[in-house]
């Protein structure tokens, strides 16, 4: 990753902490803007009966946090310089409170994965159920744990002033770029690429063996990765929750490898937002499948933490004897099977 740039002033930085020069303005507000409405999409496209999780909490409220400086940012560019229970707002705040909000969001994507992926070890691999109430507030409790603990760093830690001095805006800010999604990129996008080789004889007989059917005027792409029932292979399943993950994220899997080649710094305002967080619950999931496998539990709500993709088009031939396609195409028809 790029050094941070240098400053005019003395800043304490993290080990992971980039620095990018930004000015705080319209600009500033249509972008957050964007992201709100990126945000709405993502929640309007996920499936509705989703089994509750400490991700989907999560995104949640970063979804009600995003909303929240938006309309704050909007109010004091719209008003300039106006005063609330005797605290002066000016246009320093919209930098003030974006930096703050960017420190937050940059410290927390290894705090938020890990939390997600005991989450997904206890529920999926250990297979321990608690009841729907408590694991609820859990999941609301942990949240509001790890929101105020990242706020309190950084409100506590040192975070620059608007900068100053020949050529620069009164008004021009420092956000933070966090390294930790850089990394995580690199993780998720190096675990597929060992996977498609370690597996390569498995891809190859998947891609020869798809075909295109029609069913209910709909267009459904299936694989086929065995003639034994159940499927045997470790491999084999391992092949088949890679397909089925690039078969809804391969895009964002392009843009992640486009990002590391360019060491690309994004603010940490943007970095964490609703899609990125999705994109890692997918492939949490599906890690959390492999690691399970064969002792995965046949439930609903075994099925039904991902909003995003349908593992059990790629599961079941994998654990249950009484499989058969045209059942669970007539229960729920997706696009990409595993069959």
């Amino acid at each position: 990753m790029p050094e941070p740039d240098a400053v005019e002033w003395p800043v304490a930085l993290e080990p992971d902490m980039e620095v990018e020069v930004y000015e705080p303005s319209c600009l500033l507000i249509l972008i957050i803007t964007g992201k709100i409405i990126m945000n709405i999409f993502i929640f309007g496209a996920r499936r509705r009966k989703v089994h509750t999780s400490f991700l989907g909490c999560f995104c949640v409220s970063l979804g009600v946090l995003d909303f929240a400086l938006l309309v704050t940012t909007s109010v004091i560019h719209y008003f300039q310089d106006f005063a609330i229970c005797g605290m002066r707002f000016t246009n320093y705040h919209i930098c003030l409170f974006t930096q703050i909000i960017s420190h937050a969001y940059g410290i927390l994507h290894y705090p938020v994965l890990l939390t997600a992926g005991l989450d997904y070890y206890i529920s999926v691999v250990k297979s321990v159920n608690l009841h729907r109430f408590s694991l609820g507030f859990l999941h609301v409790l942990l949240t509001l744990l790890l929101w105020m603990a990242a706020l309190s760093f950084a409100l506590y830690s040192s975070v620059p002033p608007p900068a100053s001095g020949p050529g620069l805006s009164s008004y021009q800010c420092t956000f933070y770029v966090s390294s930790q999604t850089y990394y995580l990129s690199a993780a998720v996008v190096c675990t597929i690429v060992l996977i498609l080789g370690i597996c390569c004889f498995e891809v190859v007989a998947f891609i020869k063996s798809m075909k295109l059917i029609s069913f209910t005027n709909k267009t459904v792409l299936l694989f086929s990765c065995g003639d034994k029932w159940p499927i045997q292979g470790t491999r084999r399943l391992f092949t088949a929750l890679v397909f089925s993950f690039l078969g809804t994220w391969a895009p964002y899997v392009l843009l992640q490898i486009i990002l590391l080649i360019l060491c690309a710094p994004i603010p940490g305002y943007m970095d964490m937002n609703v899609a990125w967080l999705y994109f890692m619950n997918s492939f949490l999931v599906g890690m959390a499948y492999g690691l399970a496998y064969p002792r995965i539990d046949l439930t609903r709500e075994t099925f039904s933490i991902d909003p995003f993709i349908s593992w059990k088009y790629c599961i079941l031939p994998f654990i249950d004897m009484d499989y058969k396609v045209e059942d669970y195409l007539k229960e729920q028809l997706h696009p990409f099977m595993i069959v």
